[in-house]
């Protein structure tokens, strides 16, 4: 599949994920997994078995859910999927101007990714994301 849609790389999210480490938090360092980031990557890109993310919102969301899902960080999962995030859609010319309820979604992406409406998260994200 051939889109115009700018991805961010392993490496990147890497780089922010350490960001976030060294921010100051008590966040233990630790990549579990770069074949896990490899993979997310992979499925917003290209999709899996027939199925691919559509829009750039879909994509954001799906990103956003297997980041934390998939646990592919020893700690940090949430706040760097919530940055790689931001920094997708900053690549694809967007702001993305969250609010408190992104706390609920990243929660509840951790802990019962399962019962998410991705639907419903799709309807956030294109709320919250301003074309510059």
């Amino acid at each position: 599949m051939t889109d115009d849609v700018a991805y961010p790389s392993v490496e990147l999210i890497l780089d922010l994920h350490e960001q976030i480490v060294a921010e100051g938090d008590i966040t233990e360092p630790g990549v579990r997994s770069e074949k896990v980031i490899a993979s997310v990557l992979q499925y917003i890109s290209e999709g899996f078995f027939g199925e691919v993310p559509e829009t750039i919102h879909e994509k954001a969301a799906h990103l956003m859910r297997l980041l934390i899902a998939e646990h592919p960080f020893v700690d940090g999962n949430k706040r760097t999927a919530l940055r790689t995030v931001v920094v997708f859609y900053m690549l694809n010319g967007y702001t993305f101007d969250y609010g408190d309820e992104i706390r609920t979604l990243l929660h509840r992406f951790a802990t019962d990714e399962a019962a998410v409406d991705t639907d419903t998260a799709v309807i956030y994200f294109r709320a919250c994301a301003r074309r510059n």
